[in-house]
């Protein structure tokens, strides 16, 4: 019953999205919906990429292992679309572009374009292996699978959709998602509430540290997570398509407005769950929180209509992290290859989807090389990853354009990078984005320092 109930739902949601999407015919369409997305379609592509596996399961994982300190992924997700809708739309906007290299290219030159490129391709990409984690976490928890096959299974389910209907059939996806998925979490609170989990018991039974500290990890370490999502949701991929996509300024705006009040109430959902199957007393592989709390929570109808709820959103967001990384790969690396020039739309759709197929096989080889790691431990450090390379550039173009000089762009992007590599090798309890960002703001400072107004550049 449990099977028949998730695979059915799971193959209904498939059909819904990519039969309401139509056929694509061009990579406009299938990139950036043919910039005609509604304020519920923005936020849908969003939602569709930054509710995932990580919200939900991931959080989940680590609330059981301390609390609180997990709510700070979506409540950074739910910050960072806010200053997105509020100050980033009208200048990422102001020229019709499909991608965030192409805009800092415009602003500070070829190199700054390929550099943010690597940085947002290598930080989306390092996100979807959460992704891939969590769903083959989902798969193992009902299917007796070898990992390799969940894998698998998970990879097939990631490109049946991204080839369905590309960035339309996405946004459709996420608005379902969303209603599906808070509709999950709810049943699953309350659940816990009628078992006797509430709030108050959870409280008197639990130590305050660290399950009610919100920076039980280190006060370093959760604050650098939760500037990890301000910047990886400024910086990403994606969530620029989203902006990109929208019909005017007015919905764009909207959209990420919508989405900043939707999301961070998931993550306070998810550390509940995680909190009652702790005081539960149940010892459990805590990845597998979430899937163990449904299945033994609910009849075996209704759990796997709930799992399935979980396992669609898993792969939204994947469906949205790879199509954010092969946008980046192939409009801002392959396209401006020798071998590529000349290419027509056709081409350009096909190596599109070329990309796509590339970028799910070497995600899921690496997801199974991980093995069970804390999966919001990768999504924060994709996160991270981006922001280092690309905020402190995207900042003084957005408020400040034509004051950074090229090379002192290119320089603040680098040293942003370095230093969350030093920072990951040399200083294990802080988060390594914090040092990349102070390298990258110095850097960049001192570029604003020796620099002048570059001749003849466009006020915003």
């Amino acid at each position: 019953m449990f099977i028949a109930s998730a695979l059915g739902i799971l193959a209904a949601f498939f059909f819904f999205g990519i039969w309401s999407s139509g056929k694509v015919s061009s990579s406009s369409e299938y990139s950036v919906a043919s910039r005609k997305a509604t304020a519920g379609g923005v936020s849908g592509i969003i939602l569709g990429s930054l509710v995932g596996g990580s919200s939900t399961v991931g959080t989940v994982q680590m609330a059981y292992h301390y609390g609180l300190s997990a709510w700070w992924f979506t409540l950074g997700g739910g910050i960072g679309c806010l200053i997105m809708g509020l100050w980033f739309v009208k200048p990422l906007r102001a020229t019709e572009l499909i991608t965030l290299p192409q805009f800092l290219g415009r602003h500070f030159g070829q190199g700054s374009a390929v550099l943010s490129a690597v940085a947002t391709a290598l930080g989306s990409f390092i996100a979807l292996i959460a992704q891939f984690l969590a769903g083959t976490a989902l798969l193992g928890s009902v299917f007796p699978f070898p990992a390799w096959v969940s894998a698998v299974f998970m990879a097939v389910l990631i490109l049946a959709f991204a080839y369905g209907g590309g960035i339309k059939s996405f946004s459709r996806l996420g608005k379902v998602k969303i209603i599906f998925l808070y509709g999950v979490m709810i049943l699953c609170v309350g659940a816990a509430f009628l078992s006797g989990q509430t709030p108050s018991v959870l409280v008197r039974s639990l130590p305050a540290d660290p399950f009610f500290n919100i920076f039980a990890r280190g006060v370093a370490r959760d604050l650098g997570a939760f500037t990890s999502l301000l910047c990886g949701v400024l910086c990403g991929q994606i969530y620029i398509q989203a902006v990109y996509a929208a019909s005017s300024d007015a919905t764009a705006r909207k959209g990420c407005l919508w989405t900043s009040m939707i999301t961070p109430p998931l993550g306070l959902l998810g550390v509940w769950i995680g909190l009652a199957l702790r005081n539960s007393g149940v010892a459990v592989e805590a990845s597998q929180a979430l899937p163990f709390f449904i299945r033994t929570y609910f009849h075996p109808l209704a759990a796997g209509l709930l799992w399935s709820g979980i396992m669609i959103t898993v792969l939204g967001t994947s469906v949205g992290i790879t199509f954010g990384v092969a946008t980046n790969l192939t409009r801002d690396m392959y396209l401006k290859t020798k071998r590529a020039a000349g290419y027509d739309d056709a081409k350009i759709l096909f190596a599109s989807r070329i990309t796509v197929l590339g970028t799910v096989i070497v995600a899921g080889l690496i997801a199974l090389a991980a093995g069970k790691s804390m999966i919001l431990q990768w999504a924060y450090l994709g996160m991270g990853i981006k922001g280092a390379g690309i905020i402190i550039p995207l900042i003084a173009a957005v408020f400040l354009p034509g004051r950074l000089p090229s090379g002192w762009s290119f320089l603040s992007g680098t040293c942003g990078l370095a230093g969350v590599f030093l920072g990951a090798a040399f200083f294990k309890g802080m988060d390594p984005l914090l040092p990349g960002l102070a390298l990258s703001g110095l850097v960049a400072l001192a570029g604003f320092v020796a620099g002048k107004r570059r001749p003849g550049f466009p006020e915003r």
